[in-house]
């Protein structure tokens, strides 16, 4: 069940266009909705972790929750994916 859940959320909160991050030295994932974004934030590491990363988190809760638009947290993990230097231009 929770993988259908997962989906669900996938599609129904789909970026307007994807962000592609650099997972790891080699690895490059593209983040194609709040769910996805949710997935590499929880996947971050704790001594990373600092106010950027909390603002983000929270307005990806926010989409999920109703109270923020799939772009506002899409603006929110492009901007932390910068300032983290994980962003890779596509």
């Amino acid at each position: 069940m929770a993988d259908t859940d997962a989906l669900h959320n996938e599609d129904r909160l789909p970026f307007e266009s994807p962000v592609c991050v650099r997972i790891g030295d080699s690895t490059n994932r593209e983040v194609n909705s709040v769910h996805g974004a949710s997935e590499v934030m929880i996947d971050w590491p704790h001594a990373r972790r600092g106010p950027q990363y909390h603002v983000t988190v929270d307005v990806l809760e926010a989409a999920r929750a109703g109270r923020a638009t799939a772009e506002e947290a899409r603006a929110a993990f492009l901007a932390f994916a910068r300032h983290a230097g994980v962003h890779v231009d596509s």
